[in-house]
């Protein structure tokens, strides 16, 4: 349906417990808004944000850099490891019946529902450990559940946070760590994203929403007991390492966020996964909507690495 013919602005959301800061003061109405929310997993938010059937979205990093020309980046606002944890995200592993190291030549299989973790785990192998694997799409749970067990699998969000003490997968690889070993910042794994075409239509609305959207994120980060308390309802981890795991988490898009997205771009262009490095056109409600506004020059990053 075309936005203008709706009343309310269309948010997506991953179906994950790294959201739940955000989302949940939206949900209980402990921040205000007027947006109609959309659940999914990142890779269908992803095709619904291309379709144009959402007006922004949390979507994989690497949705962002295949079609820059589509989207302005929400500044101050993205899913990334921390530097204070080198990196180390908890829900973004590569489960392995074998040394790391020792995987060239093997299959590996890898999540359906992230492309940018899938992405960066080709980059990582690559460009940084140079060893060649191949990648099997599958449903790893649900494969390894029923009997399959292939050398090493990628799983992310509540699936990674499951699976990660399986008796047979002993060997673990936090992405968001090898990330931060490999370059030193932490790595950011979704960004919150407006469609172009959404700016255009729904003109004044969209900047009170976007305002909104980054009051609940700072509602949610202040009220991290209440947080964990409710992600405790979904029975995937108690509250002590619930606190551990949002301790782990970033929510920013800062400095050194923007240095490793730019990063990762150009890393994603060297393996083949787009064709060019796009620059971070933000989002900011002090400038005109439709202006362009590159955060950074990827040049001088580049240069920087």
């Amino acid at each position: 349906m075309d936005s203008q013919l709706r009343e309310a602005l269309r948010l997506g959301r991953i179906g994950y417990l790294n959201v739940l800061p955000v989302y949940y003061p939206l949900e209980t109405g402990k921040v205000p808004h007027s947006f109609e929310i959309v659940s999914g997993i990142p890779s269908h938010l992803n095709e619904l944000m291309a379709q144009g059937e959402l007006d922004l979205s949390p979507v994989s990093s690497i949705e962002y850099a295949r079609h820059p020309e589509r989207y302005f980046i929400l500044p101050h606002l993205s899913i990334s490891s921390r530097s204070k944890h080198e990196g180390e995200v908890q829900s973004v592993l590569l489960l392995s019946r074998q040394p790391i190291d020792s995987l060239d030549g093997e299959t590996i299989w890898v999540s359906t529902q992230s492309h940018t973790s899938v992405a960066l785990l080709k980059a990582l192998f690559a460009l940084y450990l140079e060893k060649q694997v191949h990648f099997k799409p599958a449903a790893c749970s649900q494969a390894i559940e029923g009997g399959d067990h292939p050398a090493a699998f990628l799983a992310i969000g509540n699936e990674a946070l499951q699976l990660r003490q399986h008796p047979l997968y002993p060997y673990h690889w936090d992405l968001g760590k090898a990330w931060f070993d490999w370059t030193g910042l932490p790595f950011v794994f979704a960004l919150w994203v407006i469609q172009r075409k959404a700016v255009e239509r729904w003109n004044g609305r969209l900047d009170p929403a976007v305002r909104g959207l980054l009051s609940a994120k700072e509602w949610g980060l202040a009220h991290l007991d209440e947080i964990c308390n409710q992600a405790a309802g979904e029975g995937i981890l108690g509250i002590r390492k619930l606190h551990d795991y949002y301790d782990h988490l970033g929510y920013d898009l800062q400095g050194e966020e923007q240095r490793s997205l730019e990063l990762f771009y150009s890393c994603l262009h060297r393996v083949g996964e787009v064709d060019a490095v796009p620059e971070l056109h933000l989002y900011s409600p002090t400038v005109s909507p439709v202006r362009e506004e590159p955060a950074v020059r990827p040049t001088e990053l580049r240069a920087e690495w």
